[in-house]
Parts: C-alpha cells; sequence; structure tokens
C-alpha cells in the first residue's frame, strides 16, 4: 500500500514507479489511487476523468480503479485505463445527422473528450464547448438549445448528462440549422436513443469489466485464506491465463505446493525420530556392557600400578582385557619388563662409572693446568699485535698525509699550468694585433708616398704659374717635406714592431715551454700521488690484517678463558658424577627385579685423584673394558705432553721481522719461546 506500480500490461513509463511522488500523485492513476487508500473506498469503482498523462506522450487518459480485499483488510489497488478507441466508435454514429451533425462527449469543463469526426485535427481536450445548454443539462433529461461558434457555424444542439463512479459527461448531439429544417423532431428522437444507448453500453462495459477483475481475486483471495489456516486441498481456477490474474493464481499454487511438501517432511522427521530412538536405545545397552568390561580391565591396571610404585617389577597382567584395551594390557607387561631389563643395565654401568671418574678428573686436572699456561701467552701476544697495529696505523695515517700534500701539489700545478696556457693564448693575441699594426703602418707609408706626390705634382704646377704660383709651391714643398717625416716615422714604426713581434714570439716559445715543463712536473707529481696512495692502501691492508689477526688473537684468548673455565665446570662434574652414581645406587636398590633380589650396593672411591679402583659385588657384571682403555690414554697423554712452538708465536715473529727488521719491540718476546700446548 506504498503506492508502487507492481505490474503494467504495456510496461510504459509509469510501471514501477511510485503513486505518490510528487510526479505521479497530480496525474488521474494518481488520484484513482489516493482517492481508493487515503478515502479507504474498498466498496465501490473510483474513476478519474480524461486529462492528459504524460507516461503516454501527454495523449488524453481516464482511469478506473477498484480496491482488493481480504480478510486483513485492503492489500492492493487494481487500476484500468479506460480504452478511448471503444467511446470513440461509438461517438462516430452520425445515423440521422445529415452531412454536418455529429455526436460528441464532454467533459463538466466543456472540453471534448471524443474525437470529432467531422475535423481532421485531434480534439480531445483541445477543443472547448461553452455552452450555457451544458450547464442546464445535469440530469437524466434532454436539454435543447442553439450552439454558436462550434466549427464555425450556428448549430442547433442537444445534450443530456452521464453520470458514473463519479464521472459528469455530457453526450450532445448538433447539427447545422440551416440542415436541420423540418427533421427536428426526428433527430431528437434518433438522439436521444442514442443517448439512450451509449448510457446503457457505458454502465454494461463498466459492470462487465469490474465484474470480470473483481470476482478471480476475490475467489483467489479466498483460496489464500484458506491455505494460510493450512487447507492445501483448494482448487486454483485461472492457472492458464495469461494476464496479471493468471500470475496471480501460479504463484498461490506455488504455496501450496510448498505447503503440501512441508507435510510430507513432517510425516518423514516422525518416523525418523522413531528409529533412531530405537537405535539410541540398543547403543545405550551396548555401552553399558563395554562400560562395566572398562571397569574391570581399569581396576585391574591400577592394582599393577600400585604395585609397580611400589618397586615390584615382578608384577604382570595375566588376565585378557576387551579387545580395545587388550592392547594396554600387554603394552604394560611389555613396559615393565623394559624397566626391569633396564634397570639391571643401570645397576652394572653404575660399576664403570666409578672407575671412569677417578681417571676423568685427573686427566681435567691436568688439561686446567696447560689451559692457564696457555692463556697467559696468548694474553703476551695480543699485547704485543696491540703495539704492533698501533705502528703501522700510524703509518698509515702518516701516508694518508702524504697523498692530501701530492693531492694539494698536483692541484697548483694544474692551476699554473692554466695560467701558462692563458698567457701563451695572451701572446698569440699581441702577436696578432702587432701585424695588425704594421699593416696599418703599411697604410699609412703609402699615404706618405702618395701624398709626396701630390705634392711635387703640385710644385711643379705652382712653378708653372709663375709668380702667381709661389705661395702654392711653399705650402706643397711643406707638404712634400711632412709627408717624408711621415714617411720616415712609420718605417721607424714598423721596424720597433718587427722587432716587438720578434720578442713577442720569443716570449710565446719561452711561456710554451714552462707549460711542457709544467706538465711534465705533473705527470710527475701525478706518478708520485699514485706511489703514496699504494704506499697508504698497503698499510691500511696492513693495519686491517693486524687488526684482524689481534681479533683473532683475542678471541683465542677467549676461547682458552672458556675452555679453562669449562674444565673446572668438566672437574666438578666429575665430583657430582660420583655423587650421582652413589644416589643412583641407592635408587636403584628400591626395586625388586626378577628373581626376587635387589641390587648389591657398590663402593666408589670418589676422593683418589689417580686411576679409580673398585671392586664388583659377585651378583654384578663385570663392567666393560672401556674405563681402562680410557685410564691408559690419559696416562699416555700425561707423560708425553711436551712444549711445542705456537702458529701465534710464529705468526708475532713474521711480522715483527716485517716491520721492525726482524727485531721484537716486546721485550717478553724472546722469553716466551717455551709455550706448552696440548
Amino acid at each position: 500500500m506504498n503506492g508502487n506500480v507492481m505490474y503494467s500490461v504495456n510496461k510504459y513509463d509509469d510501471y514501477a514507479s511510485n503513486l505518490r511522488s510528487d510526479a505521479m500523485k497530480g496525474t488521474g492513476l494518481g488520484q484513482v489511487f489516493q482517492g481508493i487508500v487515503g478515502d479507504n473506498v474498498t466498496d465501490r469503482t473510483v474513476f478519474a476523468d480524461y486529462e492528459p498523462y504524460a507516461p503516454i506522450n501527454g495523449q488524453p487518459a481516464a482511469f478506473m480503479g477498484h480496491a482488493l480485499n481480504s480478510q486483513m483488510g485492503m492489500v492492493g489497488v487494481i487500476i484500468i485505463r479506460v480504452p478511448s478507441g471503444k467511446i470513440a466508435d461509438i461517438m462516430t454514429n452520425t445515423a440521422g445527422l445529415g452531412e454536418t451533425g455529429e455526436t460528441v462527449l464532454l467533459n463538466s469543463d466543456g472540453y471534448l473528450i471524443s474525437d470529432s469526426i467531422r475535423t481532421p485535427a485531434n480534439d480531445m481536450l483541445a477543443v472547448r464547448i461553452d455552452s450555457d445548454v451544458q450547464r442546464n443539462a445535469r440530469g437524466s433529461s434532454v436539454v435543447v438549445g442553439s450552439l454558436e461558434g462550434y466549427r464555425n457555424m450556428d448549430s442547433s444542439v442537444a445534450m443530456t448528462g452521464v453520470k458514473f463512479d463519479g464521472a459528469d459527461w455530457t453526450v450532445a448531439a448538433l447539427i447545422d440549422k440551416s440542415e436541420a429544417g423540418a427533421s427536428m423532431v426526428m433527430m431528437r428522437n434518433a438522439i436521444l436513443g442514442v443517448a439512450l444507448l451509449l448510457l446503457l453500453g457505458a454502465l454494461a462495459v463498466s459492470i462487465w469489466f469490474s465484474r470480470s477483475l473483481t470476482k478471480p481475486i476475490e475467489a483467489l483471495v479466498d483460496n489464500m485464506r484458506r491455505l494460510a489456516e493450512g487447507d492445501t486441498s483448494i482448487e486454483l481456477a485461472g492457472e492458464n491465463r495469461k494476464d496479471e490474474i493468471g500470475e496471480m493464481v501460479r504463484s498461490v499454487a506455488v504455496f501450496r505446493n510448498a505447503a503440501i511438501e512441508k507435510v510430507e517432511l513432517e510425516r518423514e522427521a516422525d518416523d525418523n525420530r522413531s528409529q533412531t530412538e530405537k537405535r539410541r536405545q540398543d547403543r545405550e545397552a551396548a555401552k553399558a556392557e563395554e562400560t562395566r568390561l572398562m571397569q574391570q580391565a581399569v581396576d585391574s591396571l591400577a592394582d599393577g600400578l600400585h604395585k609397580l610404585s611400589e618397586g615390584d617389577l615382578t608384577i604382570r597382567l595375566e588376565t585378557p582385557f576387551i579387545d580395545s584395551l587388550d592392547r594396554l594390557r600387554l603394552d604394560f607387561n611389555a613396559s615393565v619388563e623394559k624397566l626391569n631389563e633396564t634397570l639391571s643395565d643401570v645397576t652394572e654401568n653404575i660399576h664403570g662409572i666409578n672407575g671412569d671418574t677417578g681417571e676423568l678428573r685427573a686427566a681435567a686436572d691436568d688439561l686446567s693446568r696447560r689451559t692457564e699456561q696457555q692463556a697467559a701467552s696468548l694474553e703476551q701476544t695480543s699485547a704485543a699485535l696491540d703495539e704492533i697495529t698501533a705502528t703501522v696505523k700510524n703509518s698509515s695515517e702518516r701516508a694518508d698525509e702524504a697523498t692530501s700534500k701530492v693531492a694539494e701539489a698536483k692541484q697548483s700545478t694544474d692551476t699554473s699550468s692554466k695560467v701558462v696556457s692563458q698567457a701563451i693564448n695572451a701572446m698569440g693575441r699581441i702577436e696578432e694585433a702587432s701585424g695588425e699594426i704594421s699593416k696599418i703602418i703599411n697604410v699609412i707609408d703609402e699615404i706618405a708616398f702618395q701624398t709626396n706626390l701630390l705634392a711635387l705634382n703640385a710644385g711643379v704646377e705652382a712653378a708653372r704659374a709663375g709668380e702667381a704660383g709661389k705661395g702654392f709651391a711653399v705650402v706643397a714643398q711643406e707638404v712634400r717635406e711632412l709627408a717624408q717625416r711621415s714617411a720616415t716615422a712609420a718605417k721607424d714604426i714598423k721596424g720597433l714592431i718587427n722587432k716587438s713581434g720578434e720578442e713577442v714570439k720569443s716570449g710565446v716559445t719561452l711561456v710554451r715551454e714552462t707549460g711542457e715543463a709544467l706538465s711534465m712536473i705533473a705527470e710527475h707529481v701525478t706518478a708520485i700521488n699514485d706511489q703514496i696512495n699504494s704506499i697508504a692502501t698497503a698499510a691500511r691492508e696492513q693495519a686491517n690484517g693486524l687488526t684482524e689477526i689481534n681479533s683473532a688473537v683475542n678471541q683465542m684468548d677467549q676461547v682458552t678463558q672458556q675452555n679453562a673455565a669449562m674444565v673446572e665446570e668438566t672437574t666438578a662434574v666429575t665430583h657430582r658424577l660420583t655423587s650421582g652414581a652413589a644416589s643412583l645406587e641407592g635408587l636403584v636398590r628400591q626395586f625388586t627385579l626378577t628373581g626376587g633380589s635387589r641390587p648389591v650396593s657398590v663402593s666408589a672411591q670418589a676422593s683418589m685423584p689417580g686411576p679409580a679402583k673398585h671392586t664388583s659385588a659377585p651378583a654384578a657384571p663385570k663392567p666393560a673394558a672401556r674405563p681402562k682403555a680410557v685410564a691408559s690414554a690419559v696416562g699416555e697423554s700425561t707423560s708425553n705432553s711436551r712444549p711445542v712452538q705456537s702458529p701465534a708465536r710464529n705468526m708475532l715473529n713474521t711480522v715483527a721481522r716485517a716491520f721492525g727488521g726482524g727485531k721484537s719491540n716486546n721485550p717478553t718476546a724472546a722469553s716466551q719461546d717455551d709455550w706448552e700446548e696440548f
């Protein structure tokens, strides 16, 4: 009831829309929905008159609808669009109206809701007839009058009202007065008959269409109610229909089939529960018997474990258990048998342990003494290596400083080479400028020569002029002398410039030789720098090598210290081992082994530093030969131990010879050649 359009035959734009939205609530479809739902109209049809409808491109449309009811109340609304074609077919009947007459259908505002057959355009809701005749024709009576202006003619008109389900229409039959003439009475009667037929036809169509929709829906609602009450024997009519009602009937059929399947499943579930209960009782009986047998096995096993806790290893479980627990009985007997054998072997090995511990103590004491000597020698070696490493590191630092100075010298040489190169370029430019000046002097010399010739010609012309040219001759002579002096000065300047050019060439040669010398110096500086870098690299590598050697010696010293601590711990362990053997013997004596006897006590000599001596009880087997072999090996190692040259000492002497000319700076080096190692 929220206004959603659930189904539409033609699937126009109103499909799946909401009739309560702003876009739809003002349309005829929305007005019918609001008139039914808003006013809770459940027992009659609601009608909305023709008006432009946007989802069908603004064409006129009228709607009528009815509520879908159930026992719970209104469950939906079915709305149909009134077909305008049927009404148009009825209105096109012009029998008895001549050539100008027609029948039209008007709404309450006077607009045509049926298209005129006398005009080419569509007049629905586009042409309005404003006449007092329509305002007077509100009932079922026929009102006759005149109409002017419609279709540009003066017409005689007869109108009568048609009302149903809220619709207020007017049927109007009109004809041109000039055509009506004497047949007015016959026309009136025809109009009344047509109007009556239209009214009866409209009512019949409305009632038939309403019943054809509401009757199947009411039957379907009744079937849904019976199905909700659990009645699955309902008969559904209309499953083969192709319209919306058929879809609804098929949906209800799905619910009916689901209810039938639910009843069948419940019956099968009851049968399964009965069978499950019977199987449960059988299982409980079998479980009770199994519990009794299991309790019997548990009691027997508890009794065996109790005797075992008292140290009785002769206990055996002879009575078989149930199949699922008999493996436990066999494993218990096997465990007791294995424990009995193990304790017998432990008793035998206790004697061997007592003999081994004394020999192990002697060997540990000898090892501890020599380890302490080695630790002292390694400590002295580490001190000597520290001094050598410091010396090599100092040499490496001096080499690095020399490398830095050589790099500075090389940089200065490179700078001087650049300056010399610039000087050579400057000399070249001076030489080029001297050449240009020589060219200018040559030009001046040529000008002086031409001036001298001009002055000579001027003197000749002045002589030809006689007295009149004497003054000009004097001037020409002065100009000639000035030209000769200019030529002489230009010649002197040219000589000086040539000499300056030769000096510049000599200077360029000297500067070039200076540049070559600086280049050679730079190459030598580079070679020296490479040699010093090689020396510095070698020194750093030697320092790193000595650092690694020193680290290795320190690590050897740490390992030796750890070995010394380990020897002390070994000595302490041997003492604890002797005590543990005695305690272990006491624990083993608490058990009764097969044959009913207990182990005989064995005395251990825990305080003897030499080879261990022990005696065996008559019941204990003879220990293995391993302790004797160990004692022999330890004794041989003790008697054959002698001082040997240490590899670390050899390495230290080699390094000392490499850096100190074969002389050691360590005052204690000569007194440490008698290191002892094991």
